[in-house]
């Protein structure tokens, strides 16, 4: 199965016969389907914009938390050496199963696919990538800092990696659409008890742009930061109207409060630590050139 273009390519799996083909292969039910299909849609577009810029034709590429496999598999039909890491967990228990059917829905079974945590990459089994990128997957991942270990052993020497997630400084949790407590994150559960025990909530270890430039320069990693995906994401809610529904009554509060304040161009230049979502590009820092990006 081919598709000239990405539109072509995303409408195959909001069709009813997709569904079916993936509720056969695994066991939860098709609204269910449905609806991580949905996310997973709308991150083939934020992953595309994240490695927008970068030099990734020709070259081996990991995705972190590769989910079913959509993006992935596009950019392999672009000439790019993509390998899927997905070890189905935090919440997204049937991730492996989905991105099973979905390669073999899209006679993609020769994609390769490492079914294990980010933090046991090792270069002797699994080789070295010149780009690793992940798409709101890193909020996922405990411990944080042991799984960004385990890209930064793979990652090849003049490689990069490309990574966009909340920033939970920010008090917003998207996943639910809810307000957080600042700094105190889990305290969120006193106000909204209903997410204290569902597995998704007890998988967020709750990063910050602050862990993430603390983590980079404890190990020697360059990093740049985009200002552009607030922006982007407050763009989204005016066009996308599951995405708009998805972002909760606190994101559609916020985006209707920028529009009439006229704050939008405020957005744009936001200081990333005050930004979610958030995107960074981190790399080898290399001595004689002063770490510029590859």
């Amino acid at each position: 199965m081919t598709s000239s273009t990405l539109e072509t390519y995303i409408q195959q799996f909001t069709s009813e016969q997709f569904v079916r083909f993936c509720a056969e292969r695994c066991p939860i039910p098709p609204d269910a389907i449905r609806e991580r299909v949905t996310d997973y849609i709308g991150e083939v577009t934020v992953g595309l914009r994240l490695l927008d810029g970068t030099s990734i034709e020709a070259k081996r590429a990991l995705e972190v938390g590769a989910g079913l496999g959509l993006l992935g598999v596009w950019l392999r039909r672009r000439g790019v050496a993509v390998t899927l890491l997905e070890p189905g967990a935090g919440g997204f228990g049937a991730n492996q199963q989905l991105l099973d059917a979905t390669l073999s829905w899209l006679h993609a079974t020769d994609t390769p696919v490492l079914p294990i945590r980010a933090e046991q990459l090792d270069p002797t089994q699994h080789g070295k990538f010149d780009v690793i990128y992940s798409v709101n997957v890193l909020e996922h991942i405990p411990p944080l800092e042991d799984a960004l270990d385990g890209m930064r052993r793979v990652l090849a020497p003049g490689g990069m990696m490309r990574h966009t997630c909340p920033n939970y400084a920010v008090p917003y949790e998207p996943h639910y659409g809810i307000p957080l407590v600042p700094m105190l994150p889990k305290w969120t559960t006193v106000l909204v008890p209903r997410v204290a025990d569902e597995e998704l909530w007890q998988s967020l270890n709750f990063v910050t742009y602050r862990r993430i430039v603390r983590y980079c320069k404890s190990r020697g990693f360059a990093y740049a930061f985009d200002r552009a995906l607030l922006a982007e994401a407050f763009d989204r809610m005016d066009r996308d109207v599951e995405f708009r529904r998805r972002r909760g009554t606190a994101g559609i509060i916020a985006q209707r409060l920028m529009r009439l304040l006229r704050l939008q161009n405020l957005v744009a230049r936001l200081p990333p630590r005050f930004a979610t979502p958030m995107a960074f590009a981190c790399w080898h820092r290399l001595p004689r050139t002063g770490g510029h990006a590859p």
